[in-house]
């Protein structure tokens, strides 16, 4: 008899896995890169990002607001309510640290980007890889 088993397990075979995964990994790069541009609200950062991306990245508000929410606690944007059509709304703007930690994170996947795209042939260990002794 064969039984087939429903698994929980990634299928890394998939190519759905691996977009999912570097959407997530980018989410936050991306969101500071657009920030980087100007200062946004949520909506049009939701779709700076979708759109820099090529639709690669379409943030949610479920993924984008904790972000915001987290980078706004740690001092890389700061938040400014505004009126717009009688509504208000928050307007996110990176802060000097902001622009530190978008600088650490592109040259972060700069490195990472390197070490793939060479083939891992010859290739030292990237800063992001170091060897272990």
């Amino acid at each position: 008899m064969n039984v087939q088993h429903t698994s929980h397990e990634p299928d890394f075979s998939s190519p759905d896995y691996w977009n999912g995964l570097i959407k997530m990994g980018l989410s936050k790069l991306f969101i500071l890169t657009a920030l980087n541009e100007k200062p946004r609200h949520g909506y049009d950062l939701a779709r700076r990002v979708q759109e820099m991306t090529r639709g690669c990245c379409s943030p949610t508000a479920g993924a984008l607001y904790p972000a915001l929410t987290a980078f706004e606690n740690g001092g890389y944007v700061t938040v400014q309510s505004e009126m717009h059509g009688g509504r208000e709304r928050k307007v996110y703007e990176l802060t000097a640290k902001g622009r530190d930690a978008l600088a650490v994170a592109l040259l972060a996947w700069k490195d990472a980007g390197a070490v793939l795209t060479s083939g891992f042939e010859g290739a030292s260990p990237a800063p992001c890889c170091p060897a272990k002794d």
